[in-house]
């Protein structure tokens, strides 16, 4: 028997990331990112690009052999190949971190349209993983818990673009620069992507699923 998609009781950060590509996308997203940095300090700038590239292709790879979905592969890797051409273009090893910065404002104003539009994307997100959550729509608890989680998800995005916008305008360009900057973005990153994944889970797990009657399938 398929095993059922997890009750509110049982969702969790896991499962709450999972609908917008998991823990291993978001590592995806900054493996290479963190190999350019690294690499600067031991070859110059082209070697460093190529370095990233490898780490991008890797993941790429892995994902493939381990049968995983290669959705946030592929999309981190396409952002990693703008990274690449932004760096190569400019002569800056700092480029490859606007492709995040953009990234991250451009979810931060999805998110806040979704608000306008009264269709959170905290949401979408849940009922695209479980068809369940989709009472959303119907269900006032739920709907006032993903409007919040929406909420806080798009101020933690403009938090990280700003913070990442302003110290990538502050920072030099030496290998030092990159990892300073490379380090206050995480530093900001995780505890935000953490937090608002907690308040997301606790929002949803309170707010529960209507009572379906007796008799009446799930």
């Amino acid at each position: 028997m398929a095993e059922q998609p997890p009750t509110p009781q049982e969702l969790t950060t896991d499962t709450l990331l999972g609908a917008f590509g998991g823990w291993k996308g978001v590592l995806d997203g900054s493996l290479a990112g963190t190999v350019f940095v690294v690499a600067r300090f031991v070859v110059d700038l082209q070697a460093a690009v190529v370095a990233a590239v490898v780490a991008g292709v890797l993941v790429v790879v892995l994902r493939r052999v381990q049968g995983e979905s290669m959705q946030q592969a592929f999309s981190g890797f396409f952002g990693l190949l703008v990274a690449v051409l932004i760096v190569r273009s400019t002569g800056t090893g700092k480029g490859i971190f606007l492709p995040g910065i953009f990234i991250t404002a451009g979810s931060g104003v999805l998110f806040g349209l979704s608000l306008l539009v009264r269709q959170p994307a905290v949401a979408l997100g849940l009922a695209a993983a479980d068809p369940r959550y989709g009472a959303w729509r119907t269900y006032a608890p739920l709907r006032r818990a993903c409007t919040v989680a929406t909420a806080a998800w798009c101020a933690s995005f403009f938090v990280r673009a700003g913070v990442a916008t302003g110290v990538y305008l502050v920072y030099g360009d030496s290998p030092a620069d990159n990892l300073l900057l490379l380090v206050v973005i995480n530093a900001v990153k995780w505890p935000l992507i953490i937090g608002s994944a907690l308040l997301t889970v606790g929002l949803v797990r309170r707010a529960g699923l209507p009572a379906v009657p007796e008799g009446t399938a799930p």
